[in-house]
């Protein structure tokens, strides 16, 4: 212990003896640990964190090859016949509405059953939890209180609706449980039994086994494993399907503990994103350490005379190697206190950029530092140590005292370890350069995608007519009612309705001619007018129009993309199509709409049905789209004061322009392109000082040879070329490795493209050119430095 301390305080003075290589190897470390420290804390979110409620470890999610919807008679066989649960607990999370005192805001319910708090576990942070499902009781989440309800302390007791119904508060939850829907945060649980009873489509799926809508959370007996859990239910499942002749056959159920994000499916969905972010700090962390190494190479070389002394004195090598190596972990620890500082700082940013997703404010992700970011914090750095360390400890290690002694300068073979390390930065930078740049592309192709309808000069409001408000006649007057009158706004040239938005994730219908397969196909509601509002254009056809009453013939209008499919050589008008996966309807076919992208920008168009608002219409959530003859900025107010002076028993949520709502489409693209990015452009920062660190050494090494050229007549300018091609030959060679490297490995990006190659042409050739703009501003300093030499000062310094 007493040599180890000797060893930290020599390593102490070598610190505060050069501290610009101190400060840099710290700051090459720290931001490479630090980049991992976030990746790390994104990973601990999404996939290992415990649900912060009672014994989190006993708590478990049912789901079937990560699918986690059940249907309701499943659950009940489930919980009423298994004997490995303390209790088994339903959630439905749905969209939905909070109403206060006359305010009205989206919110996200979970409609549960009674026991979900006994096996969820958590804690509440005023009140009670209701006590039956049959009464209409509610309770609140923490944040929902504080932004809707205003953190009124005597919420106790007081009502609010959601959607249809009112309900009385009985408490609120405490601010670290946000649900079993991470990232998006729950504001209102609801008693699932009420809250069905409400409306009769929904009850009547409660009967029907096919019908898959709730997710089941379970929390298990002590001495119970998720093994045998999971086996005994696949038992029960057997059973029913004997009981049940009807039952589908389905995959086996899965019972997984709960930790992260509560859903198997965004686990599964975030899985791929997560391990490239992961490989990419990775890779970030790796040019640090050689960089750093790099730098103790330099360092070490510098420090040959004072090693051969110490050799010279008795030092063996393994005396020199613990000596070393305690400086670098000195350098390590240092660069791990710096990433946590820089992982808080980073772990802010990429927070902020969730907030511009489309509903932002509703969602919740804890990237926070706790103890096992910490852990694994700690051992990137002990890691970094040995990346870093060993080599430049292994070779300054081997020392001829003689040799050094006499001031003998190293031989040529010496410098090739960390020319390769330079020509490996250059390579995995410029890999690392060109994945961001590829998601940039992703990013900038987005704004120039037509996506088939029209963007500018557009906005929507998010409207809804409760009932027992409003019948659904009274809700068809209603909405005829606010389009006359938004029509009538100066300002505005045309107004219609849609149940939804483009590039909302909703699962795909079916549709098929008559006795033919099914075609997977989505669908919206629209109102007459709609495809002029949004410039869709009709190829054949007619609109659909108020002669379409409930009790006239059926229609539809189809996209180009289904037209093909189902007719590829022959006119779809007046053709029957059946809509529907389990129970199709028949409708007539009486026009044919150019495609758009519905799904997402980055899918091309998938067949889609549009359904007429007259005849399918029965009430929820809708939508008004609006064509204003200028910018629709200033009448965003306009647009919601008239909807809700129409009835002030509508409500009325997000008004916008389409333009932003596009954008805000494709927010995951944006985070990631915004976090591969600013991983890249760190990749570049360290590679170019990495080479600006070995130009500089090589320069330094080289004074005496340096003079000795300017001595015998070469040019200042002859020495400036000199550097500069002996720098950018290896940065020419990592760039062409790195290039290739690439093209190989580019083929695994392709999921996540969207439409642009792999090996597209303009980014390899522009990140290729930037990476070589970047390399000549780091080598022209030293450059510059080597042709400032004075041979006589160079000689006699020598």
């Amino acid at each position: 212990m007493h040599g180890w301390i000797s060893d930290v305080i020599y390593a102490l003075r070598q610190v505060r003896k050069a501290p610009g290589f101190t400060i840099l190897a710290v700051l090459c470390l720290g931001l490479g640990i630090g980049a991992n420290t976030s990746i790390f804390s994104i990973l601990n979110a999404l996939f290992l964190r415990p649900m912060p409620v009672r014994d989190p470890q006993q708590l478990v999610v049912l789901s079937r090859q990560a699918d986690p919807l059940f249907s309701f008679l499943d659950y009940t066989d489930l919980r009423d016949r298994n004997q490995s649960f303390a209790g088994l607990a339903l959630s439905n999370p749905t969209e939905s509405s909070l109403d206060f005192e006359g305010a009205s805001s989206l919110a996200a319910a979970e409609p549960v059953s009674q026991n979900y708090m006994d096996v969820i576990g958590f804690r509440l942070f005023m009140g009670r939890w209701f006590a039956n499902e049959h009464v209409p009781e509610a309770v609140i989440g923490y944040r929902a209180w504080q932004r809707a309800l205003h953190g009124d302390p005597d919420i106790i007791g007081k009502r609010v609706r959601s959607e249809a119904g009112w309900y009385t508060v009985v408490g609120v939850a405490a601010p670290e449980f946000g649900g079993i829907y991470l990232p998006l945060n729950t504001d209102i649980w609801v008693p699932f039994a009420w809250w069905a009873n409400q409306y009769p489509t929904i009850a009547a799926q409660l009967k029907d086994r096919a019908q898959k809508r709730v997710m089941v959370f379970g929390r298990l007996k002590s001495a119970v494993s998720a093994a045998q859990a999971s086996a005994e239910l696949n038992t029960i499942g057997v059973l029913v399907r004997r009981e049940d002749p009807k039952a589908d056959k389905l995959p086996p159920i899965g019972v997984e503990k709960v930790r992260g994000v509560p859903n198997p499916n965004s686990r599964k969905n975030s899985g791929p994103i997560a391990a490239l972010l992961t490989v990419v700090v990775s890779l970030v962390l790796l040019i640090a350490c050689v960089n750093v190494g790099n730098l103790l190479l330099a360092r070490g070389a510098s420090r040959r005379r004072e090693f051969s002394v110490r050799v010279a004195l008795g030092a063996g090598r393994k005396r020199l190697l613990r000596q070393l190596l305690t400086e670098s972990l000195l350098l390590a620890c240092a660069g791990g206190v710096a990433g946590l500082v820089f992982g808080i700082w980073s772990n802010r940013l990429l927070t902020n950029l969730l907030l511009v997703a489309p509903y932002g404010d509703m969602m919740r992700i804890d990237l926070s530092i706790d103890t096992r970011v910490l852990v694994l914090t700690a051992l990137a750095t002990l890691l970094t140590t040995l990346l870093f360390g060993l080599a430049p400890a292994w070779r300054a290690s081997r020392v001829d005292p003689i040799a050094a002694l006499k001031g003998d300068t190293p031989a040529e073979g010496r410098h090739r370890l960390r020319r390769l390390s330079l020509v490996a930065q250059v390579s995995i930078s410029l890999v690392l350069l060109l994945t961001s740049g590829l998601f940039l592309r992703v990013l900038l192709s987005f704004h120039t995608i037509d996506p088939g309808f029209a963007i500018n000069h557009r906005l929507y409001a998010q409207t809804y007519v409760p009932t027992p408000e409003f019948t659904v006649a009274g809700g068809r007057q209603f909405y005829a009612q606010a389009l006359d009158r938004l029509r009538a706004v100066p300002g505005i040239e045309n107004a219609a309705v849609s149940d939804l938005l483009p590039f909302i994730p909703v699962s795909p219908g079916c549709v098929s001619k008559p006795g033919g397969e099914n075609i997977a196909s989505g669908s919206n509601i629209i109102g007459p007018g709609y495809f002029d509002t949004m410039r869709i254009a009709l190829t054949t056809g007619r609109d659909f129009a108020s002669s379409d009453q409930p009790s006239g013939p059926p229609v539809v209008i189809v996209n180009e993309t289904l037209a093909r499919r189902l007719w590829p050589h022959e006119s779809p008008l007046g053709k029957r199509v059946q809509f529907g996966c389990r129970q199709p309807q028949t409708w007539e076919v009486i026009g044919v709409a150019r495609d758009s992208r519905f799904r997402s920008l980055g899918d091309p168009p998938m067949p889609h049905v549009y359904r007429p608002f007259s005849q399918v219409y029965g009430g929820g959530l809708m939508n008004v789209v609006v064509h204003t003859a200028s910018d629709p900025g200033p009448l965003l107010e306009t647009v919601r004061k008239t909807l809700r002076g129409t009835n002030a028993g509508a409500r009325i949520y997000n008004v916008g322009t389409i333009r932003d709502y596009v954008e805000q489409s494709y927010w995951i693209v944006r985070w990631e392109a915004s976090a591969l990015g600013m991983f890249g452009a760190l990749s570049l920062l360290l590679a170019a000082v990495g080479l600006f660190g070995v130009v500089s050494y090589h320069v330094t090494l080289r004074t005496r040879e340096i003079g000795i050229r300017s001595a015998l007549g070469a040019q200042r300018a002859d020495l400036f070329r000199l550097i500069i091609r002996q720098g950018m030959t290896l940065v020419l060679i990592g760039v062409g490795v790195g290039l290739a490297m690439s093209a190989i490995s580019a083929r695994l990006l392709a999921n996540f493209l969207y439409g642009i190659s792999p090996t597209d042409a303009i980014t390899y050739i522009s990140t290729a050119l930037v990476w070589i703009g970047v390399a000549l501003a780091a080598c022209y300093l030293p450059a510059r430095r080597a042709a400032r030499v004075q041979p006589m000062a160079a000689l006699r310094g020598e």
